[in-house]
């Protein structure tokens, strides 16, 4: 990696950081966020982002290194986004945000979301400014930088796409 890789513009914007310390943007969808009940509600609910477009014209090879400025010097990175799989349907795709089991009431719970969210390790750079180093990433799968406000909140927001090669 060169030794000074370039900050980008904007805050809370991943961007893909390349060999060069150049900057590669990544695919930026609003998304937009559906419930479905399973078998007319007996089966539980769920809760997701939706995506147009069946792929994402964004791909990076398994060892992509990502670079972020947030908010300010003083929040934690953690915080402020989780990378997960996303899933393909025959003409959209999607992200899990909630999977509740129709016995919810009674204890039973739901699916956990969390399955699907990659390792994540963060390298500062300067102030409010981080690396981001995906750990396992798989081959010919598909991700997406999520806001944790975005899924506690359930309101729409930006969501950042890639490809794997």
């Amino acid at each position: 990696m060169a030794q000074d890789p370039q900050v980008p513009d904007f805050k809370n914007s991943p961007m893909i950081l390349k060999k060069d310390g150049s900057l590669g943007k990544l695919e930026k969808q609003t998304s937009e966020i559906k419930h479905k009940a399973k078998a007319m509600g007996y089966g539980g609910t769920s809760t997701y982002l939706n995506f147009t477009d069946p792929a994402s014209p964004v791909k990076v090879n398994k060892d992509v290194v990502f670079i972020v400025k947030l908010n300010d010097a003083e929040t934690d990175p953690e915080s402020v986004f989780y990378l997960t799989k996303v899933q393909h349907g025959s003409k959209s795709r999607s992200v899990d945000l909630v999977n509740t089991s129709a016995f919810a009431a009674y204890g039973a719970g739901g699916k956990s979301t969390k399955k699907d969210y990659a390792k994540l390790d963060y390298e500062k750079v300067a102030p409010g400014v981080y690396k981001i180093i995906p750990k396992d990433l798989e081959p010919h799968m598909e991700y997406a930088f999520v806001s944790v406000a975005q899924s506690t909140s359930g309101s729409n927001s930006i969501v950042y796409l890639f490809g794997t090669n």
